[in-house]
């Protein structure tokens, strides 16, 4: 349990046993909820939590996803959008209303693949607070994905790979410059000594995050092609995501809407049955 010493006594730092990104997901929820309960005059939080969780449900798309897109749709900003278009490593992306963690473990486990490595996460910009979440993961520790899980400036190869719009190989982690001395201890007990991490950039040269591959022996050969194919794959995701936030994402705004205007008309017809 993680703590720190005050002359005899022992006090815990709490924050540092939640996970970055549960608090960061906390925030966005709440945010979420609020614009639910002044939209639809709902006195009740958990009513329009449970409209976000309902959606979130049926829909298999993460709650955190979910409310920051709630807290930042409007009808006037909202673009009309075509087909999905076509993914160069995955089937899953068409359909009325495909869903984002398919798509996002198709381009982890073709990046995994192509390097024969033994981990490997896809982690995006989170679209309320700016840093990077891991989305997608495989080889991975707990202790990895809860120490990486929201990094909010370049401290790592995904971080930098994301802010440049550039390749990253770092040949050996424990000499990085891009990480930190509490970062390299995190890898080296998970295993991490050398990684790849390749930028996901649309059309329009929107960065949304980093494809990254992750070995367990320092200086590993790594095929250029192999780079070259997994770059074309990861713009290729980002382009898709783009289409899939304009696409999809207000639809199931409207449903949570949808959801929670019910709520309210539910709520008053129980009040005048009684």
């Amino acid at each position: 349990m993680a703590g720190v010493h005050i002359g005899d006594e022992q006090t815990f730092n709490e924050s540092a046993l939640v996970a970055p990104v549960n608090l960061i997901s906390h925030a966005t929820v709440r945010g979420a909820v609020a614009r639910l309960q002044d939209d639809h005059g709902i006195a009740d939080a958990d009513t329009a939590f449970r409209a976000l969780l309902t959606v979130s449900q049926r829909y298999d798309v993460k709650l955190r996803h979910l409310s920051a897109a709630v807290s930042t749709t409007d009808a006037a900003t909202r673009t009309t959008s075509g087909p999905a278009p076509a993914l160069s490593f995955s089937l899953r992306g068409r359909g009325d209303a495909p869903k984002r963690s398919d798509v996002l473990a198709d381009l982890l486990t073709t990046a995994v693949d192509l390097f024969s490595a033994p981990a490997g996460a896809v982690q995006l910009r989170d679209a309320k607070h700016g840093g990077l979440c891991i989305e997608s993961h495989a080889g991975l520790t707990e202790q990895f994905r809860h120490h990486f899980s929201y990094l909010e400036d370049e401290g790592s190869a995904a971080a930098y790979a994301t802010a440049h719009c550039e390749v990253v190989r770092v040949d050996d982690v424990a000499v990085s410059p891009l990480y930190s001395f509490i970062d390299m201890e995190v890898l080296a007990q998970c295993g991490v000594r050398a990684e790849l991490a390749v930028p996901m950039c649309d059309e329009d040269g929107r960065n949304w995050g980093a494809v990254t591959v992750m070995f367990d022996s320092r200086r590993p050969r790594v095929d250029p092609f192999a780079v070259e194919m997994l770059h074309g794959h990861a713009d290729s995701c980002a382009q898709w995501l783009r289409w899939y936030d304009q696409a999809v994402m207000p639809r199931l705004v409207d449903a949570v809407h949808e959801v929670a205007a019910a709520s309210v008309e539910e709520a008053a017809g129980t009040a005048v049955s009684a």
